[in-house]
């Protein structure tokens, strides 16, 4: 026994990873050619008794060696990492890890690498074109575009009609189909004869065939690379720099390309490295803006669309950060982000019809992105399934339906009828017969194959029958050893080539009327036989066997309802209000790209695609109009920590493919076509009849009492030895009878040594031929790296300049799509408000007017007067309606201040939010004589019609700066605390010191160098036990000096060196997601 585990431990992997048991017994049978299984299962169970085994799953189960090095660190895992955390227990990389104690037997722990734990994040090799950063933009270097008009064809389209008058045409159309010129008529024929069918239809439909869209550039406004900003906070060891140790140098060494200024301001005619993109701003635009300004149509692999569900405003939107309980209609969960309420009133003001135009637009450009192969998934509940369906059909093509998937949620909705546990994705291709799929498959659960048609078993002794009862009940008690299978039919119907009879044990079977066997006669079906394939039900019918194990897999379908309560991992909880399911996407993503695809996700939310992608090494894009989810996003995005899985071919990089599991899949059709059968039948299957022929020699000489058959042609009858009767192969017991005479024992057990050595080495010919399916799910990982979030860029959609108020423009139809401009009417009304109101400054203070005109010629300065108590000249600017005032209004609102005689004291800039960018420029101006002031405007002024009442009478307030501190430390580093910045709570209608508590967010780009922000530190101070930098895994946070990252979520920055530009850049970020920026230079 003792030759027998050394063996064992020998030919396991060192590695502590897992080897079936199969594979073992094969292994080592090699090496011990007459090596019984039970004697390998006794020595086996021996040495994890032992505790230097240990027990793991699989097919047919499976070992693993239990390497001494290893802690149990499992025990310690945080309750929110769960399964994620799997075979991450790394070593520290200063010092060699103490010995812990063995684990326990049975616990699987993963080997830890010998070297240097390396952190790093996929790069993708592909390119993008230079977009402008948001440093670099003004009105001369990247102006509006015309507008971009899409056209769409209005006839098939939440009513079904039919003209009943059509149906004359219907003989005149086949008359000219029948005519001579049919290359001339042929298409304008069918198209009349398309016309005839019913189709969606709804309000403004059929009036508007097209769409005009902005033609806007994106603006880079960010540059996020988690490996910089962790770095700061990677452990310090001796004589080593901790940045170029824990980082991976020569992909790290440039996470973002700065091209030359010249090129940088030459926008969209250079390419530069890929890096994944978070954009602010409608999605309209920005897949507009994709297409015409970046060429990026045919480019996108997947598109995944999440809308809101059905006509509601606030259950939709989420007005704070940390906030995720809103409830429909409630004043106080009502969004206070203008491009919010635009979405709001665009794409639900006039109820469905409003809907389907914002579903149809965003669905004609998706369709431009995607490549051939691509694919669009809507996710949507049965509210509006129909309309939805319908839609895509009229834009896509019902013929390029893929599927309609339903999947479960976590429990019921109440309704006036049936609760609701599901919703539903809508599947289709841009071209079915081009598409991209992978087949996906789950794992079977053996306990759940016992309790089902998997109701038979062959037993450790090689005989077969239904199980025990008992184990049925308690599937966890059958025997590793015993091989579980179900039954199936050997035909199929229809006439075909084997339709004859087959005979076995005696017995003569025929596939049936109509049928022909599924394997060819006769080698085919002898195959079957001498693979012991087949079986005889009670009533006499040849059934194929199937075992459990033939294919441990079972093909996803269109119904997932196993992922019911899935809503996300533990180590990645939900912060939205709206968010979906990791696992939804991943199954979407993983059927229908490669890693490096291109996916899109317009309708970003929390970032759930943009994660998803991210995990698994697939390109993404992904935009939304909320600010707050854009900031949920990015923070979500940049504390991400993934499994590292191995790449198939390195040097190819992600292109190349991961390096995935696969699983053998046995059939029938194989098994009947491989001839190894044969060959080993034949040079095997002569020691089982010389064995056989000892054994009935023995048996008519000394007759023992007469054996019943049990199978075969003599099933029921007995075998009488004392007339001459002898046993067929199929009629041997499979235990030794207590009546036989003990010299027959030698040639039963021979015979059964024979028979069961024939057969391993059949199940072994059948596992080597059988196909291998690939397990897209199931990547390997790389146990010796730490994978973090890549880099991403964060960027905007500019609001366009405001109309002056002599070319403001009517109010628009209500079913125009979302935030097609900034322009707006209403400049007038905010005139009137702002002469009445004031503005409201710290501490109740006002600033008021005496009176106000529009200026003649002036486009961006839209009023002038005088304050009330000193009658000086004060000029206003208005920023968009339902957009930020960007930095381009405040540009060109100057220049036209600057020609005013006699010059104006102050500058007002009222807007409802102001980009970061425009906000920093406003505070920074250095007008001699000249105040610049930003007031908000309160958005009460856009949602009258949808409140209960005003929260406050107030409409305008001065904003403050953000206070930040920067000092120079003694040892000659810098570092930088934030204060807060003035904040107006509009529950209480005054300006108060927000101080700390509002800030959800800051970051420190410690060398701004104008173009646009790279934040080298990052902080949460809101950040509760598992938010924030606490979301990575323990084994990331292993590799970081854990005081250093609790100072990432306070105000006060780490250390830091003075940079090449000597400028700093400070970005807050408060809980309803508006930005402030504040820019720094270093002096001394």
């Amino acid at each position: 026994m003792s030759d027998i585990s050394d063996l064992i431990l020998t030919l396991s992997p060192e590695d502590g990873s897992t080897i079936g048991n199969g594979a073992m017994l094969a292994l080592l049978r090699e090496h011990m050619p007459d090596l019984a299984e039970d004697d390998y299962i006794a020595a086996r169970d021996a040495l994890i008794d032992e505790g230097v085994l240990g027990r793991g799953k699989g097919r047919g189960g499976s070992i693993f060696r239990v390497t001494d090095d290893l802690g149990d660190e499992d025990d310690d895992l945080d309750e929110d990492e769960g399964d994620e955390d799997d075979g991450f227990e790394l070593t520290h990389t200063e010092e060699a890890a103490p010995r812990q104690p063995r684990a326990k037997a049975g616990k699987k722990v993963a080997r830890r690498p010998d070297g240097p734990v390396q952190v790093l994040s996929y790069r993708h090799g592909e390119t993008r074109v230079n977009n402008p950063e948001v440093g670099m933009v003004h009105a001369g270097t990247d102006p509006d575009g015309d507008k971009t008009v899409w056209a769409y064809d209005p006839h098939l389209d939440p009513v079904l009609n039919f003209d009943s008058a059509r149906a004359g045409i219907e003989r005149l159309i086949d008359e000219a189909l029948a005519s001579g010129d049919l290359e001339q008529m042929r298409d304008a024929l069918q198209e009349l004869k398309r016309l005839q069918a019913p189709y969606l239809n709804w309000t403004g439909k059929a009036e508007r065939t097209s769409v005009e869209v902005d033609t806007v550039s994106l603006h880079v406004h960010e540059r996020v690379d988690p490996a910089t900003i962790l770095a700061n906070a990677a452990k310090r060891l001796k004589g080593k720099d901790s940045a170029t140790q824990w980082r991976q140098p020569d992909l790290f060494a440039a996470p973002f390309e700065n091209l030359p200024l010249r090129q940088a301001l030459d926008f969209y005619h250079h390419e530069k490295g890929w890096s994944n993109r978070l954009v602010a701003g409608d999605s309209l635009l920005v897949m507009n803006s994709l297409l015409t300004k970046e060429s990026m149509g045919g480019k996108v692999q997947m598109i995944y669309i999440d809308p809101p569900y059905g006509i509601k405003y606030g259950s939709n939107f989420q007005p704070f950060t940390n906030k995720r309980d809103v409830k429909d209609r409630s004043d106080a969960d009502l969004t206070q982000e203008p491009e919010m309420i635009k979405a709001f009133r665009d794409t639900w003001e006039l109820g469905i019809h409003s809907y389907l135009t914002y579903l149809r637009d965003r669905l004609m450009l998706a369709r431009e992105l995607l490549t051939e192969s691509g694919s669009v998934f809507v996710q949507i509940s049965d509210e509006n399934l129909h309309h939805v369906r319908q839609l895509l059909s009229e834009v896509f093509g019902a013929e390029n339906t893929m599927s309609l998937i339903s999947y479960s949620t976590t429990g019921g909705f109440a309704t006036s009828g049936l609760s609701r546990t599901g919703d539903y994705i809508l599947w289709f291709a841009k071209n079915k017969e081009k598409v991209k799929f992978n087949r996906l498959y789950l794992r079977k659960d053996r306990s759940e194959a016992v309790r089902g048609d998997y109701d038979q078993a062959q037993f450790a002794n090689g005989s077969r029958g239904p199980l025990p009862k008992e184990q049925r009940q308690r599937p966890e008690t059958v025997p590793e050893e015993t091989r579980i299978f179900t039954d199936d039919n050997p035909s199929s119907q229809g006439e075909g080539a084997a339709t004859e009879d087959w005979d076995w044990c005696g017995m003569t079977f025929h596939p049936g009327a109509g049928n022909h066997w599924k394997a060819p006669v006769p080698h085919g079906m002898r195959r079957l036989t001498r693979a012991n394939r087949f079986l005889i039900t009670p009533r006499g019918k040849l059934r194929y066997v199937r075992f459990f194990t033939d294919f441990d897999q079972v093909p996803i379908t269109d119904n997932w309802f196993d992922i019911a309560g899935a809503v996300q991992d533990r180590a990645d909880p939900k912060v939205y209000v709206v968010q979906t399911s990791n696992k939804i996407i991943e199954r979407c993503l993983l059927m229908t790209t490669d890693p490096g695809d291109l996916v899109l996700d317009p309708t970003c939310g929390s970032g759930t695609t943009a994660f998803v992608a991210e995990k698994w090494g697939r390109r993404w894009i992904t935009c939304d109009t909320s600010r707050v989810a854009i900031s949920l996003a990015k923070q979500r995005l940049m504390t991400a920590s993934f499994d590292y899985f191995a790449l198939r071919y390195p040097h190819e990089g992600l292109k190349g493919g991961f390096d995935y599991e696969t699983t053998p899949r046995v059939m029938l059709g194989k098994i009947a076509n491989n001839p190894d059968i044969d060959t080993i039948y034949d040079e095997d299957h002569p020691k089982v009849e010389a064995a056989l022929a000892d054994l009935n020699a023995i048996l008519t000489t000394t007759q023992p009492k007469p054996l019943r058959s049990t199978q075969g042609v003599r099933k029921g009858k007995p075998v009488d030895f004392a007339k001459g009767d002898t046993l067929h192969e199929w009629e041997v017991p499979f235990d030794f009878p207590e009546d036989w005479p003990e010299a027959a024992r030698a040639p039963f057990d021979a015979f059964h040594a024979a028979r069961k050595g024939m057969q391993r080495r059949i199940d072994q010919s059948i596992a080597d031929h059988a196909d291998q399916e690939t397990l897209y799910t199931e990547p390997k990982p790389d146990r010796s790296k730490l994978r973090i979030c890549g880099p991403f860029s964060v960027e905007a959609v500019p609001a366009p300049t405001v109309l002056s108020l002599d070319d403001s423009i009517p109010p628009q139809e209500a079913n125009e799509t979302v935030a097609r401009s900034g322009e707006t009417s209403r400049q007038a009304l905010w005139r009137d408000e702002l002469l009445k109101t004031g503005v409201r400054g710290k501490g109740g203070a006002m600033l008021r007017f005496a009176e106000f005109e529009t200026l003649p010629g002036l486009k961006h300065v839209h009023a002038s007067g005088s304050l009330a108590e000193t009658g000086e000249r004060v000029v206003v600017s208005f920023g968009p309606e339902h957009a930020a005032l960007e930095q381009r209004q405040v540009e060109l609102a100057l220049t036209e201040a600057e020609t005013l005689r006699p010059s104006p004291k102050f500058i007002l800039f009222c807007a409802f939010t102001f980009d970061p960018e425009a906000a920093k420029d406003i505070d920074e101006v250095n007008w001699p004589g000249v105040t610049l002031l930003k007031a908000q405007m309160n958005t009460d002024l856009l949602t009258e019609d949808l409140k209960k009442g005003r929260s406050s009478n107030q409409s305008f307030w001065l904003m403050g700066q953000p206070d930040v501190d920067l000092r120079k430390r003694k040892d000659g580093m810098w570092e930088v605390q934030v204060n807060g910045f003035d904040y107006f709570d509009p529950r209480k209608g005054d300006l108060v010191s927000g101080g700390t508590k509002q800030i959800a967010m800051w970051s420190l780009d410690v060398d701004y160098d104008n173009r646009s922000l790279m934040p080298h530190q990052v902080f949460f101070p809101m950040a509760d036990a598992k938010g924030g930098w606490n979301r990575l895994r323990k084994t990331v946070r292993a590799e970081l000096d854990e005081d250093l990252l609790e100072q990432f979520h306070g105000t006060v920055s780490l250390p830091f060196e003075a940079g090449e530009n000597r400028r700093i850049a400070v970005k807050i970020v408060d809980d309803r997601g508006i930005e402030s920026l504040k820019i720094m230079s270093l002096e001394g």
